[in-house]
């Protein structure tokens, strides 16, 4: 990924050898966004320096973007294609400027910087900041989620953001799945996409558990419980991070990743590097 080069809307590859970049340490990327799609949102550290990438993984295609306000610290970056041929997207960065001071403390408010990027006009656009009540932040391992037309976030506190392609609340927060609560496993939960929904799946006496979110009634529906008694046998730390479909559950432990297949119950596994 180093030796990075090209014009701007230009996709470009990176070539993998580079020696002066390397000399430099110029080869610190980050994946901070990606979508089903195959498009990542990476962040080069060169220095003490940000750079934006979109990236292709399937074609090892880059293209440089201008950069946001990178001296206010990321908190959250969504990406949503929405267009594949041409290419149309819409990236939605929440960053904090850690004013201590600032007129929303008064209100008992923190507050974020919306920035949403398009790619229509290749510009960052600011939009009005984004207000929460304090201490309800955002959870920082939990990745967005985009469906039915929004993206969602997962808070403290067993809440749910949702914003649309703008940046802005669609609807009023609301809690995850009450009877999840209980669970002597539930913080092992996620946030994913099911069949084109939202959904949510945690570790369940019974093994692990797939809501669905109803926008239209705002509810959660138990779609299913499957046991996991396979993975339990070769890891004691099974943990849901995904839905790849219908069917296929991304699981990980401290050493490996699952790919479990919920109707056979049976399973793939990968050490992680």
């Amino acid at each position: 990924m180093d030796g990075c080069s090209g014009d701007n809307k230009t996709p470009f590859h990176l070539p993998i050898n580079d020696s002066t970049a390397m000399n430099c340490g110029d080869f610190d990327m980050k994946i901070v966004a990606s979508t089903k799609q195959g498009i990542l949102c990476c962040v080069r550290r060169i220095g003490n320096r940000y750079r934006y990438y979109i990236c292709k993984a399937s074609t090892k295609q880059w293209i440089k973007l201008p950069n946001p306000r990178v001296r206010f610290e990321t908190v959250k970056v969504a990406v949503i294609v929405l267009k594949s041929n041409p290419l149309h997207f819409k990236i939605i960065r929440l960053s904090s400027p850690r004013t201590c001071y600032h007129h929303y403390r008064v209100l008992g408010k923190d507050y974020y910087r919306r920035e949403v990027f398009d790619s229509e006009n290749w510009k960052w656009k600011q939009e009005k900041d984004l207000l929460v009540p304090e201490l309800l932040c955002f959870d920082m391992f939990a990745p967005a989620v985009h469906a039915t037309g929004l993206v969602y976030f997962k808070l403290r506190d067993d809440q749910v953001m949702a914003l649309d392609y703008n940046g802005e609340e669609a609807f009023p927060r609301f809690s995850l799945p009450n009877q999840a609560f209980d669970y002597e496993d539930y913080r092992y939960n996620q946030l994913v996409e099911y069949n084109g929904k939202l959904g949510f799946t945690c570790l369940s006496p019974r093994g692990i558990g797939v809501w669905v979110f109803e926008n239209e009634n705002c509810v959660w529906e138990l779609k299913k419980e499957v046991g996991i008694e396979s993975i339990k046998e070769v890891t004691n730390f099974p943990s849901p991070s995904g839905i790849y479909n219908a069917d296929i559950a991304l699981m990980k432990d401290y050493y490996k990743v699952y790919f479990y297949k919920l109707q056979d119950k049976s399973f793939n596994e990968s050490a992680l590097f």
